[in-house]
């Protein structure tokens, strides 16, 4: 999980440079967040709302207090979040009453923004829904779908708790979880050495290891992260 806090510390201090690489960087999170929200896929060329949610991002960064206990990117989507409500509640429109849709079903361009505020009133779920999307699209990156994680999850509570002590080392390791962000796969001889465990165990588990260990580990998916470890038990 990339932390954020000595580069925005940084920038907070005036260093300009710095902030345009950090936006620069979080462009792809954005956009996606962004257009998770706004129910369709969202370009840089065309469309108002991502420059909105980059403002909130840059005002996110001016603002951040790590003392606050919320991480960046949470707090970052609070305020992409808000800014996007508000641009929708300036662009509300009168349209004839009708049934509310069902929220995947709902058009940008047809529903007006009470209909919007609605949308986004469960937070905790929304965050939850776009989080395991982006879960699956993690996945795919390095060679796994949730039917391979659902395949390759223990039936046991002993056994999870026994995988969740293996990912719980690894994730203090900056160096393994670097290594296995580059090269998308458990550096297992080095897991068995910290761990203790054996190379066996730790290959038969390996895709629910590792998908536990995404999710401890990467900025995008803290809800749950939080779900699985607790708010004050997530693996530091």
């Amino acid at each position: 999980m990339q932390n954020f806090t000595a580069l925005i510390r940084e920038i907070q201090q005036g260093n300009e440079n710095l902030r345009e690489e950090l936006l620069a960087s979080q462009k792809d999170f954005i956009l996606k967040y962004s257009s998770f929200l706004c129910k369709r896929q969202l370009d840089w060329q065309n469309d108002d709302e991502l420059s909105i949610a980059l403002v909130a991002f840059n005002k996110a960064i001016n603002s951040y207090n790590p003392a606050l206990g919320k991480s960046f990117t949470a707090f970052s989507k609070v305020l992409i979040r808000n800014s996007l409500i508000d641009y929708f509640r300036k662009q509300r429109k009168e349209l004839p009453a009708q049934p509310v849709p069902d929220a995947g079903e709902i058009s940008f361009y047809t529903e007006n923004a009470k209909s919007y505020e609605a949308f986004f009133i469960e937070e905790e779920n929304r965050e939850r829904a776009y989080e395991i999307q982006r879960f699956k699209e993690i996945l795919g990156h390095f060679g796994l779908s949730l039917q391979d994680l659902l395949r390759g999850s223990p039936k046991h509570f002993d056994t999870r708790e026994k995988l969740k002590e293996i990912v719980r080392k690894t994730c203090r390791e900056n160096d393994l979880i670097s290594r296995i962000y580059r090269y998308k796969k458990l550096p297992l001889k080095e897991m068995q050495i910290l761990t203790g465990e054996k190379k066996k165990v730790l290959g038969k588990w390996r895709a629910y290891l590792l998908a536990m260990i995404l999710i401890s580990t990467h900025n995008e998916l803290e809800s749950l992260a939080t779900y699985i470890w607790g708010k004050d038990v997530l693996p530091k």
